[in-house]
């Protein structure tokens, strides 16, 4: 390396570990290690990583062993990030939280499927594969990170997250970096740029990244949730809740059974009340004559007309 490439080198290099040291004593202060607890460990696997390659960097063959082993954890922590983020940006949201989650799981189950098979096929032996492998679980992550932000980006004004919200500054500080590679991988691979002024910007684009996540842990942030825009969302967890859970075909039974019981108490009802109004109208005849009472008195009538009759003709 020429001498200024030299001279700004190890400055962005040292600077990593130093903002990592500092962001990971702040999410320490502020206890928030507690709901980041993946983003701090990646912050203090960085910083030793940092160490054991500081250590190992005259030594080459020690130190490209170590690279890549380091670049396989960076990885692996890079998205638990991701499901981290996910899970606390849709807390209130419990199914469709649960239904990211579960889309996570599978997206690395395929992540690691396709690093076995870039392995299994990449070209030479030993560690050469690995290497395939590792560089394709590299590549696979970044390309989630990058989605990961361009997620927020979209529905954050539906799941009423602010732009200042910690999540939304984790997710961009990694889409920063995870641009700022993958550009800078297709660039490399074209041979438009030299390779060294491509790593001395993937590391000014990690101090930067470093930097948007001191801002976003240091300064007050907005995370409230406005309740006016939180219809959609809502509408998606109901939706998503009744899909995964849906009722059982044997639970209609028990309300049709009570639809016929009430239609047959209805029925018997109406008969009890029909049945009943011919005894009422009999018990209210009193009050007037009844039809015996008026044939017995014209029996007992005709006798005595009979005698009277006969007492005035002798």
């Amino acid at each position: 390396m020429s001498s200024i490439i030299n001279s700004a080198y190890y400055p962005l290099w040292i600077a990593h570990p130093v903002l990592e040291v500092v962001l990971a004593a702040v999410i320490w202060r502020r206890k928030l290690y507690r709901v980041y607890p993946f983003f701090f460990s990646y912050l203090v696997s960085e910083v030793v990583l940092f160490l054991v390659l500081f250590a190992n960097q005259k030594n080459y063959d020690r130190y490209f062993y170590l690279y890549w082993f380091g670049a396989g954890i960076s990885a692996l922590f890079g998205f638990k990030v991701i499901h981290e983020v996910f899970v606390d940006v849709l807390r209130p949201f419990h199914a469709l939280r649960d239904f990211s989650s579960m889309l996570v799981r599978w997206a690395g189950l395929v992540v690691m499927l396709i690093a076995v098979l870039a392995a299994m096929s990449g070209a030479g032996t030993g560690f050469n594969r690995i290497t395939a492998g590792l560089l394709s679980l590299e590549r696979s992550v970044r390309v989630m990170q990058c989605g990961m932000i361009l997620f927020l980006l979209m529905f954050s004004r539906y799941l009423g997250i602010s732009r200042r919200h910690r999540s939304f500054g984790v997710a961009l500080g990694f889409g920063i970096f995870a641009a700022a590679e993958l550009l800078a991988f297709g660039l490399r691979v074209s041979g438009i740029m030299n390779p060294t002024a491509l790593s001395l910007a993937i590391m000014a684009s990690y101090d930067v990244a470093v930097i948007a996540w001191l801002g976003y842990f240091t300064l007050p942030v907005t995370e409230q949730r406005r309740s006016e825009v939180l219809l959609q969302p809502q509408r998606w967890e109901v939706s998503l809740a009744e899909l995964t859970q849906p009722a059982a075909p044997e639970s209609l039974m028990p309300m049709f059974d009570a639809m016929v019981d009430r239609a047959l108490s209805k029925a018997e009802t109406a008969d009890r009340k029909i049945g009943a109004a011919p005894a009422a109208s009999l018990r209210d005849l009193p009050a007037k004559k009844k039809p015996e009472a008026s044939v017995a008195a014209s029996t007992d009538i005709a006798p005595a007309a009979f005698a009277a009759t006969a007492n005035q003709s002798s």
